[in-house]
């Protein structure tokens, strides 16, 4: 149960990280000034943008941190579930 909850982490983390870098990238740019452009158009310009300046790892930064912030909540929780489940209705949750 520890190592499919662990990656099953690590796959969501995976798989999410990149849209978490492109959405914070969208929030966090500067508010342009009058007359000038935006620095992003939106998620797939930044997208766009990111990997070409900066590499496809790019979107993958801040994965170590994401990981370990889901890893133990999601072992937890299944874990939990699956013991409680046993406990109170007498067969497995997963």
């Amino acid at each position: 149960m520890f190592t499919a909850t662990m990656f099953a982490s690590f796959v969501a983390t995976t798989v999410s990280n990149p849209f978490d870098v492109v959405k914070s990238r969208v929030q966090n740019m500067p508010k342009a000034l009058p007359g000038q452009e935006q620095m992003y158009k939106g998620m797939l310009d930044c997208f766009a943008k990111s990997v070409k300046g900066e590499g496809p790892m790019v979107l993958y930064r801040g994965f170590t941190p994401a990981f370990l912030k889901l890893a133990p909540y999601t072992t937890i929780s299944l874990i939990l579930t699956e013991q409680l489940s046993k406990q109170l209705l007498g067969k497995s949750a997963l």
